[in-house]
């Protein structure tokens, strides 16, 4: 009888069969295992009698009516898929170590795998396993956890040439890239894989690979080994996809450079892309120009439209920078509504700079509308020139800021490039600054008191108190100077506390002393947007024991349309309290009538700009005061000067007196003798001359 394979014996079985049952009887003799698998079903639909005995089958029908599939791991699945590819397409026969879990006892074998045909045609396996239960633990886990694993597991030749690829690296790796070499995208990645194999015979790496999801980035680790069936020098790899790591990393990186709300980037990243652009500004004999943009009544859109609509704004302008730059230009968000244009001037067009900055100021004039109010928003523009102006992005920056703020000095809507008399300017206001800071500390601030008059006999009777800084070293700095740099600094709350705090303790001193005084003190925007001004307010009214209608508190027509809830609530409670409520400089802004009704305002000073031209303004200075006189409230004519003007608004209705006729602000010790000789001529005083001098300021 020929020799015959078992494939062969089985097919015989359906061609022969008186003969059949003989060769069937062989093939129960052998001790090997033979079964056929059928791959899609998930079954076995041959065995012999060692295979019955390997799956602990009664009988072959038993067997047969088993449905494996059902439960089959995910990695066992996708490997016999493999094999039946590798059946239909190469013939291939494949030896491996498997465990099988008959009635779920594990049962370690050796099994060669090979193609076998079904009647209809479907690629089935041939199954030869033989029993290795003598093996060590050790061997069958590591050959069970090699099929299950997700870890990519491949041995390769030296030349990259694939020996063996585990079910996972199988499922992965795309086969149109035999060759290790080309599975990189980046050719480079395999050669530095290679030369750290060569220095130490291990290599880590992270690198983009093609597989057959398409390019995907893999961790891989590569060992030096020998290929245990030829011995030949081999590299052992185990890769993990690490793509949604990689992208996790790309997106932060993003969000910590990019601005989230304009997309732009943002102040971080900010030195990175200065030098990218420094560095081919040099390699080409270029500049580049930065472009401090600040968005002039940005803060009144988000104060009167909201920050919604000012977040649209926002997004807006970053639009039409956008459409500004070139490719070579970078615009970054540095914070609310500063940008940041980093233009870069080719030699040849070293006048790029004017009409960018021209196109800006254009682009960026905008308008912004709701249903009660319209808004123009303008930018603010300082330059400075790399390298002109400095090497450095914070030295360019702090320069470029010092011409933007002279640009919003200058009237707003403007652009300014830097110069070294900047420079001296911010030095002297940054002494300034420290040395009001200093002031506040050592008591240097103090509250000067002008005089407000009866229009009926010309007596005192009531002071405004006004903050007055006396420097060591400077004498006296006029408020004009302190006053901006306060509010800038942020120190204006702490300076309206103190005057105000002094000012109703000397009202008091001078009650004690026979002298009954309304005290008048200035408030301001920041104050007043303080959760508990109203609550300072009647701490210095109790503390000094002052009756509140002997506290007048003068607010601008701007501040007192605010329709900030703060700001409203603390008016109302320093109402509340008592306490006089006027308006100062009225006639020059947006005055709500009905506002001003409604918490039933006891005073108005007309602004000294109306007063001091008149009699040429008088019909609007009349309409003014019929306006107060409908109001019923007590009227005030600030910037008084000459006797012709003082006898004017006496003679229109106008109760009180206020300028320097009768008085500049003076020293507590000065006004206090001012009213107790208030019958007397100012210049008729007995003074001192530091005073005196003081008084004239």
């Amino acid at each position: 009888m020929p020799k015959v394979s078992a494939a062969e014996r089985v097919t015989l079985q359906a061609e022969e069969q008186p003969v059949v049952w003989q060769r069937g009887e062989l093939l129960d003799r052998l001790s090997t295992a033979v079964w056929i698998f059928d791959i899609d079903e998930g079954r076995v639909v041959w065995g012999n009698d060692m295979a019955l005995e390997i799956w602990a089958a009664i009988s072959l029908e038993e067997l047969r009516a088993r449905r494996m599939k059902d439960n089959m791991s995910p990695a066992v699945s996708r490997r016999l898929l493999q094999y039946q590819s590798d059946f239909i397409d190469k013939d291939a026969v494949f030896t491996e170590m498997w465990t099988l879990y008959p009635r779920g006892v594990p049962r370690p074998l050796q099994v060669r795998f090979s193609g076998f045909r079904l009647p209809d045609g479907r690629m089935a396996m041939l199954c030869e396993g033989r029993d290795e239960m003598s093996l060590v633990p050790e061997a069958i886990r590591s050959a069970d956890v090699l099929l299950h694993t997700h870890l990519m597991i491949s041995l390769h030749t030296i030349e990259g040439r694939t020996l063996y690829c585990n079910p996972a690296a199988r499922a992965d790796f795309d086969i149109r890239y035999g060759s290790l070499s080309d599975r990189f995208v980046n050719p480079q990645d395999f050669e530095s894989l290679l030369q750290r194999l060569n220095g130490g015979g291990e290599a880590r790496l992270i690198a983009e690979v093609y597989t057959a999801q398409g390019k995907r980035w893999h961790e891989l680790i590569a060992r030096s080994c020998f290929d245990p069936v030829s011995g030949s020098p081999s590299l052992i790899l185990s890769e993990s996809d690490v793509t949604e790591l990689k992208e996790a990393e790309a997106l932060a990186q993003k969000l910590a450079h990019h601005d989230p709300l304009t997309g732009l980037f943002n102040r971080l990243s900010l030195p990175i892309r200065f030098e990218e652009l420094a560095t081919k500004a040099e390699h080409t004999g270029s500049r580049i120009s930065l472009l401090f943009i600040d968005l002039d009544q940005f803060k009144t859109v988000n104060d009167t439209l909201g920050h919604l609509q000012g977040d649209n704004l926002l997004r807006d302008v970053a639009r039409r920078l956008r459409e500004i730059c070139s490719d070579d230009d970078i615009v970054v968000r540095l914070a609310g509504d500063e940008f940041l244009f980093l233009l870069f001037q080719h030699k040849d067009m070293p006048c790029r700079v004017k009409s960018v900055a021209d196109r800006v100021l254009e682009r960026l004039s905008i308008s912004v509308e709701s249903d009660r109010h319209q808004i123009v928003v303008t930018p603010s523009i300082g330059i400075a020139h790399y390298p002109d102006h400095g090497t450095d992005i914070q030295t360019l920056m702090r320069r470029a800021d010092l011409a933007m703020y002279q640009a919003k000095a200058a009237g707003r809507n403007q652009v300014f490039i830097y110069n070294e008399a900047l420079s001296r300017a911010r030095e002297e206001e940054i002494e300034l600054l420290t040395g009001l800071r200093d002031g506040l500390r050592y008591g240097q601030i103090v509250p000067f008191y002008q005089p407000r008059v009866s229009a009926v006999d010309g007596s005192i009777i009531g002071m405004e108190a006004l903050a007055r800084w006396k420097h060591p070293k400077l004498g006296m700095v006029p408020p004009s100077t302190f006053i901006p740099l306060a509010e800038k600094a942020g120190l204006i709350n702490q300076i309206g506390t103190i005057v105000l705090e002094q000012a109703i303790e000397q009202r008091e001193n001078w009650r004690r002393s026979g002298i009954d005084l309304t005290m008048s003190v200035n408030l301001s925007l920041r104050q007043l947007c303080e959760t508990d001004f109203s609550a300072v307010v009647e701490d210095c009214l109790n503390r000094y024991t002052c009756p509140p209608d002997r506290l007048e508190l003068e607010l601008t027509e701007t501040l007192f349309s605010d329709s900030d809830p703060v700001v409203q609530d603390n008016l109302n409670r320093i109402r509340a309290l008592g306490v006089r409520i006027a308006i100062d400089d009225f006639g020059t802004g947006y005055s709500n009538i009905a506002r001003l009704n409604e918490l039933a305002v006891d005073c108005i000073k007309i602004d000294r700009s109306l007063v001091s031209q008149l009699p040429k303004n008088e019909e609007m200075v009349r309409l003014v005061i019929a306006m107060c006189k409908l109001m019923q409230v007590t009227i005030v004519a600030e910037g008084i000067e000459n006797e012709t003007v003082a006898e004017w608004v006496r003679s229109h209705g106008v109760q009180e007196l206020q300028g320097y006729l009768y008085g500049a602000p003076l020293p507590a010790a000065c006004a206090e003798k001012l009213a107790r000789n208030s019958n007397l001529q100012f210049s008729k005083i007995d003074l001192d001359d530091d005073h005196f001098i003081a008084a004239g300021i």
